[in-house]
């Protein structure tokens, strides 16, 4: 009964404080109403006086197929071959970088347009930052409807931008697009001329020692040959050096020989020869004498004492054997066959050993080719504009409703909240006296 009786005590309480607070506000409803109309007849006011402000959008596609196969025709190999993709990739990365857009602001001259009342500018980057905030890259939207399709038409992306001169921000944007292309397309043959670049000096490096290893291969080759030739005329020398010694020890054993003889033609009293007797039909020439183990006629009795001393002589004065030795001529020709190698003496003689190399040829042919490449950007696009940006002939809808009616709102809500406060302090004021 007593708990009872305790919450209808509170509830009146709190009824009670409900009431004073809306007489309160009620006491108060001009200073809420001054400072509600004050704020919302502000807030119209700036809503009438609003600068219209416009949107203008550019919009493109990835870049044709032409294109591309200009651009693969440039390509050394096909691991570094471009597709539509990468390039559009490419382009869409310039035109969103933020430090191009300021480049482009700034080599523009968008600096002092987009700031007509020349105000002095504190911080650039800021400005600047501010001043294209607006720029916004959308990529195409795509409906369920088109998803379940299997397979869609390219769609464009688009870029866009919101600004105050229609003419401005149009003519900024069209010159970002058209500067992203331009850097994409030249980056791309900036890394082809490299390429080939670096490609051609690959080239001179692979000539330089394909001719360096076949000059050590020549000269290789010639100390071979110079070995082998050196080893050829010692064997012949020595042939021809034991074709003399033969030949003199046999000259030697005929002047024995012939000693021995003129010895018995002369004990025997045979000084001239006999050939007239050999001659003479009446002479027997198979007569045989046969002294020792000789056979036929000697030779004392054919040439008798006195030519077998003058033969003996001339054996003993002869003073080369060479002309005696039918081999030797065969010998001394071989001997100067080797000594005029005319291969080793075309091998000493050769200046320019490239002519000799196939692979030379292949990379001169390569070499040509490459620098017969003429880099031309015409033709070549990173993207297909499908609309530029144009000036907008109407602002976009600004919404002045919402404007005034989230002043009037707010502003009710901080006169009611001023009032309470004023409410608080009276309160405490009573209190303290």
């Amino acid at each position: 009964m007593e708990q009872s009786n305790r919450e209808i005590y509170h509830y009146q309480n709190n009824e009670i404080d409900l009431l004073k607070l809306i007489n309160f506000l009620v006491l108060r409803k001009l200073l809420i109403f001054v400072l509600t109309g004050f704020v919302t007849l502000l807030a119209i006011i700036y809503s009438l006086n609003l600068t219209p402000t416009y949107k203008t959008v550019s919009t493109f596609t990835s870049p044709s197929a032409l294109s591309i196969i200009k651009i693969n025709k440039l390509n050394l190999s096909s691991d570094s071959m471009e597709s539509r993709e990468s390039v559009f990739t490419e382009f869409l990365t310039n035109l969103t970088s933020k430090e191009l857009q300021a480049k482009v602001f700034i080599d523009g001259g968008y600096l002092s347009e987009f700031n007509p009342k020349n105000n002095p500018i504190d911080d650039i980057d800021s400005f600047i930052e501010e001043s294209l905030k607006s720029v916004e890259i959308n990529p195409p939207s795509v409906t369920s409807n088109e998803l379940s399709l299997g397979f869609l038409i390219e769609l464009p992306y688009s870029i866009s931008m919101i600004g105050v001169d229609a003419s401005l921000i149009s003519r900024y944007l069209n010159e970002l697009v058209a500067t992203s292309e331009k850097i994409t397309i030249e980056k791309i043959m900036g890394i082809i001329a490299e390429k080939i670049a670096i490609r051609l000096d690959e080239i001179l490096i692979e000539r330089e020692l394909l001719i360096e290893k076949t000059k050590q291969y020549r000269l290789s080759q010639i100390e071979r040959i110079n070995e082998e030739d050196a080893q050829k005329i010692r064997e012949i020398n020595d042939q021809i050096d034991r074709a003399r010694f033969t030949k003199k020890e046999n000259r030697l054993n005929e002047i024995v020989v012939l000693t021995d003889a003129a010895k018995v033609a002369k004990a025997l009293g045979i000084i001239e020869n006999n050939f007239k007797l050999i001659g003479d039909d009446s002479f027997n020439s198979k007569l045989t004498i046969a002294i020792g183990e000789n056979e036929g006629l000697p030779s004392w009795y054919l040439y008798g004492e006195k030519a077998l001393l003058e033969r003996i002589e001339l054996l003993k004065n002869r003073k080369s054997d060479d002309p005696f030795i039918p081999e030797l001529v065969t010998l001394k020709s071989q001997l100067l066959e080797v000594q005029n190698n005319n291969v080793l003496k075309t091998l000493k003689s050769r200046q320019d050993d490239s002519p000799f190399i196939d692979e030379i040829v292949k990379l001169d042919i390569e070499k040509t080719k490459l620098e017969s490449l003429i880099i031309d950007n015409t033709g070549i696009n990173a993207m297909q504009i499908s609309q530029t940006a144009t000036n907008p002939k109407t602002p976009i809808k600004q919404n002045k409703r919402m404007i005034v009616l989230t002043a009037f709102i707010g502003s009710l809500m901080m006169s009611i909240l001023l009032a309470l406060v004023m409410n608080v302090i009276k309160t405490n004021e009573k209190s303290s006296a």
